[in-house]
């Protein structure tokens, strides 16, 4: 075999294995992106917060929208001294809602609610690799045991939440798909936070790097993935107030919105992200320009293939004027 040939079938060969993972790629990203798709009538709409905010509190139950959400700010961080760049965030909610109870979830205090009211989680819990993880399951675990709203500690306070409250569960909508999980609210012993932290043990693998392990295993893809086995046996209705988990968009969120796209939003957002490692930025680069970089992908493999496919007939017809030419010098005349 000439190295023409075997270095054809070589290209031939990576070629098939690069349309293949391309493939592969493109089923696996539509499939969680259907998987994770909000449905539209779990968004809560501006009409119905605007009922709402006409409304007092002691008005709420007149009208037939009781509040379900135990006025509690849960938070959490490694001690009782928060990082002096989030405590006048975080003292800013409080004093916007002195009626508010806050409680912060130390590591001690976690793991002591855990070891208490929970311990079949505890050897999980100890388990988990990294600081975040323990941070993500509390969060799950305070909103099952007490009820409330958790907030990440660079998260601001825009305005009171006391709107929000009437719905049995909210989490916020986060780009490029599904949920995240830095402010959730829910009622007390609602069944999807029951459902979340009895998967967490299920959901706790190593992806290797320190990034897609916690957001599969604790982070905003696993309570995605919790969100979305919800709404199959819970499928949300226009204006309900029973069980369904509401969703809070992305103009009432406030986060990767300008103030245009987001006039009425309830937070504002600093981006602290203190968990992420050095996989991180990577992670980041391809969430940008993943996209971009598969269709160029699959434009290099068109061009080859197609190049490729041409190759066969150009050597044959080199072959064949050789073989003519040789043929011509050698007859006598």
């Amino acid at each position: 075999m000439n190295t023409l040939v075997l270095r054809r079938r070589t290209v031939r060969i990576l070629l098939c294995l690069l349309a293949a993972v391309l493939a592969s790629t493109i089923v696996v990203l539509s499939s969680i992106s259907h998987y994770l798709k909000i449905p539209t009538a779990a968004v809560i709409t501006g009409s119905e917060l605007a009922v709402l905010h006409f409304l007092s509190p002691l008005n709420y139950s007149v009208h037939g929208f009781p509040e379900r959400i135990p006025r509690i700010i849960h938070q959490t961080w490694k001690s009782e001294v928060l990082p002096a760049e989030w405590a006048d965030i975080s003292q800013g909610c409080r004093d916007m809602m002195r009626d508010y109870e806050y409680k912060l979830w130390t590591d001690a205090s976690a793991r002591e609610l855990i070891a208490e009211e929970y311990p079949w989680f505890l050897d999980t819990f100890d388990g988990y690799k990294y600081p975040i993880q323990r941070a993500d399951a509390i969060r799950y675990f305070a909103l099952y045991h007490h009820g409330g709203i958790y907030m990440d500690l660079d998260i601001a306070c825009l305005r009171p939440l006391d709107p929000l409250l009437v719905y049995p569960a909210i989490v916020p909508e986060t780009i490029p798909v599904g949920v995240s999980n830095d402010i959730i609210f829910s009622e007390r012993r609602h069944p999807f936070m029951a459902q979340t932290i009895h998967a967490l043990a299920a959901f706790d693998c190593s992806w290797v790097l320190n990034y897609p392990t916690v957001m599969f295993s604790t982070g905003p893809m696993f309570l995605s993935a919790q969100y979305a086995a919800y709404t199959s046996t819970h499928p949300p209705l226009p204006g309900a107030l029973r069980e369904e988990v509401r969703v809070l968009p992305k103009s009432l969120y406030g986060k990767h919105a300008t103030p245009e796209e987001a006039p009425c939003a309830f937070f504002a957002h600093y981006y602290g992200s203190s968990w992420h490692a050095g996989d991180a930025p990577f992670v980041g680069f391809l969430g940008a320009w993943g996209k971009g970089l598969m269709w160029i992908s699959v434009s290099v493999l068109v061009y080859s293939a197609f190049r490729l496919a041409l190759a066969p007939s150009s050597q044959k017809r080199r072959r064949s004027l050789v073989c003519f030419v040789d043929y011509e010098a050698h007859v006598p005349f």
